[in-house]
């Protein structure tokens, strides 16, 4: 259909130039006087068709090489081998890493083209997103290159990193696999991403106050009650990181409903807003862990729980002089939606908009 689309915007553009001709030939004709102004305009016109034409080239370019790609997908052998496992959820073993790196092979050269301009990440997107995040998020191809090899597969992991990228620019929905990928890598460091209980209270304590003397005098940080945290522990849901057996990073996700708790009150009280909101309450990470990525996957972890609750936009509060969490939040797609004066101090809102699951984007 696209490509006989083309054709005929090809056959719109020769039959109006033809009667553009037609009728310069005419105003020479019939008004002479005007004829030097007539060429001018048909100068202008003809860039512009020209740059259309161009356009309508790389349409077509495209169109036959995104369809070579699909081709070249579905009649590899090796590919198909391993699609196959993944779709109906067969083990992929390290005897199957030539296979494997087969297919990885394919979204190489795919993150080579996107990079050089040749593709539109909202094109591979559409065609390539599940086949490309289901097979990151596959626990065997994990094992077999993405962690063990990771070296090998430098690419696969900036493409991964653009994509996601691309989808916090766009209001995509992040694809599952891709919090599987995060997760094996963070386990792959050493540590144990789990979901806090109310055993861990005494352990969260803790890291609250490791935490609080790290920052010395600095007012990043308020100091959360032990009955808070209880709280948060029972009715909330709460994620960590352990090395062993320590807790060494913590994240807590507080549906505030219609209460003061809800952010989401210092800019409205509709009850139906305040529904689609939930409020990133706390992120601690032990000074010795800092830097470790800790942080930031424990947060994304929670969007992908808190899209899984329904819940449309995420927020937290961040001191205004907390530069590492005003850039953490600023990559992960958090805006600065205003200051507020809290209970605790000035502090700013930050809030990203969680894009709807039932969106357009399944291939």
């Amino acid at each position: 259909m696209k490509r006989r689309a083309i054709r005929k915007d090809h056959t719109i553009i020769v039959l109006s130039l033809l009667l553009f001709g037609a009728g310069l030939i005419a105003i020479n004709v019939v008004w002479p006087a005007i004829f030097g102004v007539a060429i001018a305009l048909a100068g202008v016109v003809g860039a512009l068709m020209v740059l259309y034409e161009v356009r309508l080239t790389k349409r077509i370019a495209q169109a036959e090489f995104i369809r070579d790609l699909q081709t070249g997908f579905a009649s590899d052998p090796n590919i198909s081998e391993i699609w196959r496992r993944v779709l109906l959820g067969e083990e992929i073993t390290h005897e199957h890493r030539p296979l494997v790196s087969s297919f990885l092979t394919f979204f190489e050269t795919l993150h080579l083209l996107l990079r050089r301009g040749a593709l539109e990440l909202k094109l591979v997107d559409e065609l390539f997103r599940n086949r490309f995040f289901l097979a990151v998020g596959n626990p065997g191809i994990l094992d077999t290159a993405l962690l063990k090899h990771a070296a090998s597969f430098t690419n696969i992991h900036r493409l991964i990193h653009d994509w996601h990228a691309y989808w916090i620019e766009n209001g995509v929905p992040v694809h599952a696999g891709y919090y599987s990928y995060i997760r094996a890598l963070t386990e792959a460091k050493g540590y144990e991403v789990v979901r806090l209980q109310t055993e861990d209270l005494p352990a969260l304590l803790e890291l609250q106050q490791q935490v609080l003397d790290g920052l010395g005098t600095k007012p990043w940080l308020r100091r959360n009650s032990e009955e808070m945290l209880a709280e948060c522990l029972t009715g909330q849901v709460s994620l960590g990181a352990r090395r062993d057996g320590r807790l060494v990073a913590a994240a807590i996700l507080y549906d505030g409903g219609t209460s003061e708790e809800n952010i989401r009150k210092y800019f409205t009280d509709d009850e139906d807003e305040l529904g689609r909101a939930i409020n990133l309450k706390l992120v601690l990470v032990a000074p010795g862990e800092v830097r470790s990525g800790l942080g930031r996957t424990l947060v994304e972890l929670l969007e992908a729980e808190a899209a899984a609750l329904g819940k449309r936009e995420i927020l937290c509060t961040i001191h205004p002089k907390n530069s590492p969490s005003l850039s953490l939040f600023g990559k992960l797609g958090h805006l600065r939606l205003r200051t507020v004066n809290t209970a605790y101090g000035r502090r700013h809102v930050f809030g990203r908009t969680l894009a709807a699951p039932n969106q357009h984007w399944f291939r």
